[in-house]
């Protein structure tokens, strides 16, 4: 698969994972619902999560990257984070507002890592 198809997949991903976060979040805020309305939101996060990790390093090998750079490392460490939001999305909807800062906050980071590649 050529590098830009899969730049677009990866950032698809993220949209996808980051729709499920949020969606968590909203469903938390407004009371609940039952697990077959959240199933929706888990299953977003869920696959939007795998084909990050898989996308990523499908990125990394086509940029003949061998072994992982700092700026790669602290990718893993944000998609490690992004996994561990899922827990403050379901049991922290009162903080819904740092919350949703903590997302952007990590997506951002994540996009200056990818453009920049600063260390």
């Amino acid at each position: 698969m050529d590098y830009t198809t899969l730049k677009i997949i990866h950032v698809t991903a993220i949209a996808l994972t980051f729709i499920g976060l949020t969606g968590i979040l909203a469903l938390k805020m407004a009371g609940g619902a039952s697990l077959p309305k959240r199933h929706v939101f888990h299953y977003a996060f869920g696959i939007g999560m795998i084909t990050l990790i898989v996308t990523g390093f499908a990125l990394a090998h086509a940029l003949g990257l061998h072994g992982a750079p700092p700026w790669l490392m602290g990718k893993f460490v944000i998609w490690l984070l992004a996994i561990g939001s899922m827990v403050l999305a379901n049991r922290f909807s009162r903080f819904a507002g740092w919350i949703v800062l903590f997302f952007v906050v990590l997506v951002g980071t994540a996009a200056w890592l990818a453009i920049d590649k600063p260390f």
